[in-house]
C-alpha cells in the first residue's frame, strides 16, 4: 500500500515537472523578446555593429530553446551550437566577458519573467534548474571562446604563412589578395629575417609577435624553412630596434640551449613603398639569411646590402649585379684614374704611400682620388670589409660574372 502511494507521488511529481517544462517551452518566445529588449540597457551593446546586435538577439531565442530542452533532459549545455553559425568577425567583436554578461542577463530576465508567464507551481520547479543552467552555460562559454581563440590563432598563423609564401613566389595581385584583412597595403614596410637555432624557430616567432604587441604595431610573421620572416611597418622603428638588440636573444633568455638566434643577427631590407611591392625585398632577406653565417662577428642589425659579397658567393645574381653597379660602375665611369687607384691600394694593403709609388703619382693626388672613391661608392679600400667588397666587385666586372657587361 505504502509502495503504491510512493509510486503515485513520484508519478505526480514527474507530471508536474513535465507540465512545467512544457509551459516553459511555450513561454520561450515571450521571454526571448523580453531578454533581447533588455540588451539595450547594457552600455556597450548599442555601439556594436548592427549585424552583431542582430546575431546576439537571435542567439537569445536559440539559447532559451536549448535551455528548456536541457532542463527537460539533463545534459551539458549545448552552447557550442550557438557559435557554429556566427561569422568570425562577429565572435571577434564580442569578448568572452561580454558574452557572459549577456548570458547572465538572459538568465536573470527569465528568472524574473517566469512568474508572469507560468503559474507559481511551474515557476518554482524550473527556477532552481535555471540558476544551475546559468552557471553551467558560463563554463561552456569559456570553453567555446578558448576554442574559438585557438582556431582563430591557427587560422591567422596559416594566413600569415600564405602571405609570406606569396611574397616569395607570387605576384603583386596575389600578395594584395592574401594581405586583405591581415596587413595594410598602403603603408611603407620593411622585411626582416632571423636565423634561429634549429630547435628555437617557434620560440623566436613567438618573441617577434610579442615584441610587435608590446610596441602596438601590426606584424605579419611566419617560419619559412629554418628562417623566421616578418613584415613590419617602416614606422615601427622601436620594434625593430628591440628585435635587433643582442641581449634580446641572449643565452639567458634561451635557457641552457644557447642563444635563440645564431650570430645574434637580424637582417632587414630597405624601405618598400607598399606590401604588394615587397617581393624582391623578401628575396633579398632570404638570400642574406643564407649568407650571414659567412660573416663572423657581424653586428646585431644587418641591412641586406651589407651582405652583398656573401650573397654573391652564395650564388645570388642580383647581389652580384648590385655589387658591381655600386662599387665598380661609378669608378669606371669617372675615368681610369680611380680604378687604377683602387687596384693599387688593394695590391699594397691600403697603404697610400706604397700605392702612390706603384702608379706612380704624388701621394696627395692619390689621396684626392681616394676621397672621390669613397664619395662615389661609400667604400674605403683601406678598410678590410670595404676592400673585400671592392675586390669582389672588380673581379666580377673583369670576368663577366654580372649583368653589366
Amino acid at each position: 500500500m505504502a509502495a503504491g502511494s510512493d509510486r503515485s507521488e513520484q508519478d505526480a511529481e514527474e507530471a508536474r515537472n513535465t507540465a512545467a517544462i512544457e509551459e516553459l517551452r511555450r513561454a520561450v518566445r515571450a521571454l526571448s523578446q523580453t531578454a533581447a529588449d533588455a540588451f539595450g540597457s547594457v552600455p556597450w551593446f548599442p555601439s556594436l555593429p548592427a549585424q552583431t546586435r542582430s546575431w546576439a538577439r537571435l542567439v537569445v531565442g536559440r539559447e532559451l530553446m536549448m535551455m528548456a530542452a536541457d532542463i527537460a533532459t539533463p545534459q551539458p549545455p549545448r552552447l557550442r551550437s550557438i557559435f557554429s553559425g556566427a561569422p568570425l568577425e562577429v565572435t571577434g567583436q564580442i569578448s568572452l566577458d561580454q558574452i557572459l554578461e549577456l548570458i547572465r542577463l538572459t538568465v536573470d530576465v527569465v528568472l524574473n519573467g517566469i512568474d508572469d508567464v507560468m503559474d507559481d507551481t511551474s515557476a518554482s520547479l524550473v527556477r532552481g534548474a535555471l540558476e544551475r543552467y546559468g552557471r553551467e552555460v558560463a563554463f561552456a562559454a569559456a570553453a567555446v571562446y578558448a576554442k574559438v581563440a585557438e582556431n582563430r590563432g591557427r587560422a591567422g598563423a596559416q594566413r600569415q604563412m600564405l602571405l609570406l609564401d606569396a611574397l616569395v613566389d607570387g605576384g603583386e595581385e596575389q600578395i594584395a589578395e592574401r594581405a586583405s584583412g591581415l596587413f595594410p597595403l598602403g603603408v611603407p614596410v620593411r622585411v626582416i629575417g632571423l636565423l634561429p637555432r634549429p630547435d628555437a624557430g617557434e620560440h623566436v616567432l613567438h618573441e617577434v609577435n610579442r615584441t610587435a604587441e608590446r610596441h602596438r604595431v601590426t606584424v605579419c610573421a611566419a617560419q619559412r624553412g629554418r628562417y623566421v620572416l616578418a613584415i613590419l611597418p617602416d614606422a615601427a622603428a622601436g620594434a625593430l630596434a628591440d628585435l635587433a638588440s643582442p641581449s634580446r636573444w641572449n643565452t639567458e633568455a634561451a635557457g641552457s640551449g644557447g642563444p635563440l638566434v645564431t650570430h645574434h643577427a637580424v637582417v632587414t631590407s630597405g624601405v618598400v613603398g607598399s606590401l604588394s611591392a615587397a617581393g624582391p625585398a623578401t628575396a633579398a632577406v632570404l638570400s642574406s639569411l643564407r649568407a650571414v653565417p659567412a660573416w663572423q662577428g657581424s653586428p646585431g642589425l644587418l641591412h641586406v646590402d651589407d651582405l652583398l659579397p656573401e650573397r654573391t658567393l652564395c650564388g645570388d645574381q642580383q647581389a652580384a649585379d648590385q655589387l658591381v653597379a655600386e662599387c665598380h660602375g661609378p669608378l669606371a665611369s669617372a675615368g681610369r684614374g680611380l680604378v687604377e687607384t683602387v687596384d693599387a691600394l688593394l695590391a699594397h694593403d691600403g697603404s697610400p704611400d706604397a700605392a702612390a709609388r706603384s702608379i706612380p703619382v704624388h701621394v696627395n693626388t692619390l689621396r684626392y682620388r681616394l676621397d672621390r672613391v669613397i664619395a662615389l661608392t661609400g667604400k674605403d679600400p683601406r678598410r678590410g670589409r670595404d676592400a673585400f667588397a671592392l675586390r669582389m666587385a672588380f673581379t666580377l666586372a673583369r670576368t663577366g660574372g654580372h649583368a653589366f657587361q
